[in-house]
């Protein structure tokens, strides 16, 4: 019986340092894994539909390859429908773009199907323009695992501004980063 009792104790005490090992291991993969886009680093390609079936193509805002009368900072704001968050962060955004319509600001829906989406952006009024992530491989691209996830890309194509989440304290750096992207 004894000999019981310590074989119990023993695999007690390697399950409890095995979980000990596996979860330190795991918190430190996901701490470091996808921090986020660095500043300065080219914006991933990117393609999507609108809301309205119109085909948005990055490379053609920002970049050598941009066109003329596209050509400035493009920012996307990553959003879902049931993001408390975003229903502070979008309007926010709206009246940014009526101080600063150089800007090409776009929503882009994660996951969503697109009559949900229209349903939501018409109950909402929301009037910029909306590009759908329907399976999130855009939002995987650009490293937007929250909503909302602000990425502003300069008109070279660079990554000039990432941030998850929303609060009213946020607001004062948005406007001016936006108003720096428009001066240059």
């Amino acid at each position: 019986m004894n000999y019981v009792d310590k074989t119990g104790d023993e695999m007690r005490t390697i399950l409890m340092i095995t979980l000990l090992i596996t979860t330190v291991w795991c918190t430190d993969s996901l701490s470091t894994k996808n921090p986020g886009l660095a500043m300065g680093s080219q914006a991933p390609r990117c393609f999507a539909k609108t809301i309205g079936g119109k085909d948005f193509f990055l490379s053609r805002h920002v970049g050598p390859r941009a066109r003329n009368e596209l050509k400035g900072p493009v920012v996307f704001s990553f959003f879902t429908t049931s993001c408390l968050p975003c229903r502070k962060e979008i309007p926010f955004l709206h009246a940014l773009k009526e101080e600063y319509p150089e800007l090409s600001i776009y929503l882009v829906n994660v996951g969503e199907d697109p009559e949900t989406v229209q349903s939501y952006v018409d109950k909402m009024n929301y009037t910029l323009p909306v590009l759908l992530d329907r399976y999130g491989k855009i939002s995987d691209n650009y490293s937007a695992k929250v909503t909302p996830t602000l990425i502003v890309i300069n008109r070279a194509g660079a990554i000039e501004f990432y941030k998850q989440g929303f609060t009213d304290a946020d607001t004062s750096t948005i406007m001016e980063l936006f108003k720096q992207l428009t001066t240059d």
